[in-house]
């Protein structure tokens, strides 16, 4: 097999890669020919190639043009003079892209306010006896899988689905660095959360060294800690965060907005009754959701395809429920999923687990599909005819895709070669060189 051959002359006699693991496997779709095989049985860390499980399967389950929505409510009466007897409620149905303005169309934060405060001044109120109230009770209220590490909880690329989520459920914390070994001052929180404390422990790096800063703290707790160091030489310096409670979050923004528009918030206790939509707001097509979280490997957007196919299928928004629905899909797609196990639907958790084998399948059954163009195009270009999605955390980097007419999985674990990544953007963008070699 020339692509195992090459496999071997490239990882497997370095020293470094003697107690890694490894698991390798392609077949050319042309012949049905397995061109590389090695330990595809193997069960490994697949890391963000689990983001090409979720979507391949959201493109099906859910379809391409799926949208979510989020629905402005309001229960109780408006009586002549414009009071609301009665809740305003913004209502998630999920949409990961809400008030972020990554995808065209999409409106950021601050102007999304500002049109639902439109749209509520239309109405012709002028004063909420009750409260706002952000409404995540369509999914789970945990935000994120009970698997995923306390190193990565805090930080933006650790922020859970929440079925209201806003702002990509993140903020940018801005530092003033001083000089090396110097404490850091906090300037700013952006977008601003109310009630948010932030324990700052980070000190001042070398020149040059980079974001070294990590944020600790759990889902809805107001106090996060955020330790490490950023770089001397510089006015300011940028990281980002996970938003512990978005909902509550979206709620706040929205009152702040009202009131600044002059409309009253009494925010009496009101016991909730019949609700009237008045406005909902859409998202991007499940097909452009796909394409970003392919692209820049964004959890998030995994995170909130998984729970939506679990409210899909088993009108349960939460992580089991998706893990579920996915799981479901892929067996009844005849896929052999012995020794597999999906833990989340970003592959931030260390508990998930496939084989190059599997992935192989998953991968050659969705080219056989109507949404096979759509799920290509979203897979990043990781050379001239090779399109893979990559997976990377601490000793693991994965790729798997397509190259010319090659259906290939190269997963790798526990390899201690500071070279790693490196070597295995190499390997994936020669795979093509021995497939255009055979007759």
């Amino acid at each position: 097999m020339l692509l195992t051959l090459l496999l071997s002359t490239i990882f497997l006699g370095n020293p470094s890669w003697d107690h890694a693991s490894v698991s390798a496997y392609a077949v050319n779709t042309k012949t049905g020919e397995v061109v590389m095989d090695e330990n595809s049985d193997k069960s490994l860390m697949p890391a963000s190639c689990v983001k090409a499980i979720t979507t391949a399967a959201a493109l099906q389950i859910l379809g391409p043009e799926m949208r979510f929505q989020t629905d402005l409510e309001y229960d109780g009466t408006i009586d002549s003079e414009g009071t609301l007897h009665g809740n305003l409620y913004i209502r998630g149905g999920g949409d990961p892209c809400l008030g972020s303005d990554r995808i065209e169309g999409v409106l950021a934060w601050d102007k999304q306010i500002v049109c639902w405060v439109d749209v509520v001044a239309k109405l012709g109120i002028k004063c909420i006896e009750g409260e706002v109230i952000g409404d995540s009770s369509r999914w789970e209220k945990a935000l994120a899988p009970p698997s995923w590490i306390w190193e990565d909880l805090g930080n933006y690329y650790g922020a859970g689905a929440s079925a209201l989520t806003f702002h990509e459920n993140l903020y940018t914390l801005s530092f003033k660095p001083g000089k090396e070994g110097e404490k850091t001052t906090i300037l700013r929180l952006d977008p601003p959360i109310a009630g948010l404390k932030v324990e700052n422990e980070v000190t001042t790096g070398p020149i040059g060294s980079g974001d070294q800063a990590c944020i600790y703290g759990s889902e809805y707790s107001m106090v996060q800690f955020v330790r490490g160091t950023v770089p001397a030489g510089v006015s300011e310096f940028s990281i980002k965060g996970a938003i512990p409670d978005p909902a509550n979050f979206c709620r706040h923004l929205l009152l702040k907005a009202l009131e600044t528009k002059g409309i009253a918030i009494l925010q009496q206790k009101m016991e909730g009754g019949k609700r009237i939509v008045f406005h909902t707001t859409y998202s991007p097509s499940v097909k452009e959701i796909v394409y970003w979280a392919n692209q820049k490997s964004i959890n998030l957007y995994a995170e909130h395809l998984l729970k939506k196919m679990g409210e899909v299928v088993f009108h349960e928004g939460s992580t089991k429920a998706g893990i579920k629905a996915v799981t479901d899909f892929w067996r009844s797609k005849k896929i052999n999923l012995e020794g597999f196990n999906m833990a989340d639907g970003s592959g931030l958790s260390r508990k998930n687990l496939v084989t190059s084998k599997q992935f192989v399948a998953i991968l050659s059954q969705v080219q056989k599909t109507d949404v096979f163009p759509l799920f290509m195009q979203s897979l990043p270009e990781v050379a001239d005819h090779v399109k893979a999605k990559d997976g990377g955390m601490s000793l693991v980097r994965c790729y798997v895709g397509y190259a010319d007419d090659v259906v290939f999985a190269t997963l790798v674990n526990q390899c201690l070669d500071p070279n790693l990544r490196q070597k295995m953007k190499d390997f994936v963008s020669e795979l093509t060189l021995p497939v255009t070699k055979e007759p």
